[in-house]
């Protein structure tokens, strides 16, 4: 029998007891640098500095009524401006989506070099056509002339046009100054129409990432002429079946590198408005992820795992429960653990699981997604040695570095499963700097009463933020941070999930409840120190706490808090490690 941890009567008593054990154990301790101190935030972000031109495209002039101005249905004059609510065809979503993460100035003027001195991107949304709205402007020789120096120099340009077929011409653009641009970088357009497509992107592509379907909203295909520097096709687009011309397809979105910067050419300018809130779409994740290609190259690169590829890591796992004496939880068996004691007369479950694990690479596929095998070797409980040979986790991780298609075979391969995404570094672009932030659907582990059984799981959005850089052994490595706080209600974990257990008979299990519908919160921070050389992780630390309300339906409810504490409070840590050997 365990003996129960806890025999005093102070309420917060044993959460100072849990928060020291945790910082002596290093369950949640962090390191320190020789001067003692240690700086957890994150570099300051610096958001992207980019310029969407409406100098070349007119703003809403068509009145409804006595109290609206919107865009033209009828041209394309108006159309894809701000402060529009009313057209759908406005750029108000993407304003919402890109948020803090770029700094956009709506210009109104030429581009000159005074212009674009500050800027470190350029936005060219649809130019207007002078023979529909006759007072918009083409692009000049002079601004072209500028803009190619531009990007030369190491900015960045993205150009949105659209379908250029006859029952398009609503939306026309200005195509013969805009001709000379894009030709200038190799670039060109096709006098075709993709209708209203939508694009399958699934796993393991190659530039984006957790977007099962695009929807291309009736845009144009793109063609790379010879003179194109270092061309990659972001993405391939299709006209759906059912349309007369279903043999259109081809580029869609196209990045150049001429000089020190990039060139992005879209085909369709209509995906990120109205076509973004098509709810079996993910257009805002593609939005956001596109337009992170326009930071400035600073050679940031994901590992590549070529065939027959190997690394070994040494696996530690490390749990601690709190239960206070009073709380009926604790006098549930628990056979695997043992007892910490911070006072003679307190005991705190622990639990300690090693691990080693090989990453073998089984090849690249035509996408340059890896096939990969974390392949487990020997894994103890303590001492006590599980059986594992053969046991294995299988998964892809693409050319960015996103984990997916995650198989295991075996039970201890099953418990490993949700952390073995930690070994790969998602990196979705070049120009990553401290500060950085992106986001990534993620599978969560769950702390269970019992730790040594299959745990819950669930998948999530998460933020990656891009903390620092740090030494690692004498190595320089990016350290890569996501952490989030969560109600268990939100990650609907419900009691079961927390309380089933092999150990336990589930009819003992009937009378425990949350005290309060949200149950309480889950804790989880996730850190990856990556070979900023390799992109190769070379540690990587998962640490997660669930602190719950769980009252006993036998036992009457307490009226104060700290007797509410001492018959209810749960708290569950676990900390997981990986180390390159």
């Amino acid at each position: 029998m365990i003996k129960p941890f806890y025999n005093a009567n102070y309420s917060l008593y044993w959460l100072l007891t849990l928060a020291a054990v945790l910082g002596a154990t290093g369950v949640f301790a962090q390191p320190a640098d020789n001067t003692g101190t240690f700086v957890y935030s994150a570099a300051p972000h610096k958001p992207l500095r980019i310029w969407f031109d409406y100098y070349h495209h007119s703003l809403p002039n068509t009145r409804v009524g006595n109290h609206l101005v919107t865009g033209s249905w009828i041209a394309g004059a108006g159309r894809y401006a701000w402060n529009d609510f009313v057209h759908s065809n406005t750029f108000d979503p993407v304003f919402t989506a890109l948020g803090d993460e770029h700094q956009i100035t709506i210009g109104r003027q030429p581009f000159t070099q005074e212009v674009l001195a500050d800027q470190e991107a350029v936005l060219i949304l649809n130019p207007d056509n002078p023979k529909v709205v006759p007072e918009v402007p083409a692009v000049s020789d002079k601004e072209i002339a500028t803009l190619i120096d531009f990007v030369n120099r190491g900015g960045s340009l993205m150009i949105m046009i659209n379908a250029t077929t006859p029952d398009r011409s609503a939306e026309d653009f200005e195509s013969i100054q805009l001709k000379k641009l894009v030709n200038a970088f190799g670039l060109a357009w096709n006098f075709d129409d993709t209708h209203y497509s939508d694009v399958p992107i699934g796993n393991a592509h190659p530039y984006f990432y957790d977007v099962p379907v695009f929807h291309y909203g009736a845009g144009c295909t793109l063609k790379i002429l010879p003179g194109a520097v270092k061309p990659e096709v972001l993405m391939e687009v299709a006209s759906d079946a059912g349309y007369p011309d279903r043999h259109v397809r081809g580029a869609g979105i196209v990045q150049v590198r001429p000089g020190k910067g990039k060139v992005i050419l879209v085909g369709d300018i209509g995906s990120w408005t109205g076509n973004m809130s098509r709810p079996w779409a993910e257009n805002e994740r593609i939005l956001k992820q596109l337009f992170r290609y326009l930071k400035p190259d600073r050679e940031v690169h994901p590992a590549r795992y070529n065939k027959d590829a190997a690394f070994n890591y040494k696996i530690t796992v490390a749990g601690l429960q709190a239960i206070p004496v009073a709380n009926s939880l604790s006098a549930l068996p628990k056979p695997v653990y043992r007892l910490f004691h911070p006072r003679e007369k307190t005991g705190m479950p622990y639990l300690e699981g090693t691990a080693t694990v090989s990453l073998i690479s089984n090849g690249l596929n035509g996408q340059k997604a890896a096939a990969l095998e974390a392949r487990i070797g020997k894994f103890s409980w303590f001492d006590s040695t599980v059986a594992a040979a053969g046991e294995s986790v299988r998964f892809i991780a693409s050319r960015q570095g996103k984990a997916t298609d995650i198989k295991t075979n075996g039970t201890t391969a099953g418990w490993l499963a949700p952390d073995i995404a930690s070994l790969i570094a998602l990196l979705p672009v070049d120009g990553l700097q401290p500060g950085d932030r992106w986001e990534s659907l993620e599978t969560l582990r769950i702390p269970a009463f019992q730790g040594t059984d299959l745990p819950p799981v669930r998948q999530l959005e998460l933020p990656v933020t891009y903390v620092q850089d740090e030494m690692v052994n004498g190595i320089r490595c990016r350290l890569l941070r996501t952490a989030e706080e969560l109600w268990l209600k939100d990650l609907d974990i419900g009691v079961p999930d927390l309380l089933t257990s092999t150990a336990v008979d589930k009819k003992r299990l009937t009378a425990y409840r949350y005290y309060n519908e949200r149950g309480g919160k889950l804790l989880f921070k996730r850190e990856q120190w990556v070979n900023a050389a390799t992109g190769v992780v070379m540690k990587a630390r998962t640490q997660t706490r669930v602190l719950a309300w769980i009252a006993d339906a036998r036992k009457p409810v307490d009226k104060s808090n700290a007797d509410k504490d001492n018959n209810m409070i749960l708290s569950l840590a676990q900390t997981i490690t990986a180390e390159l050997q």
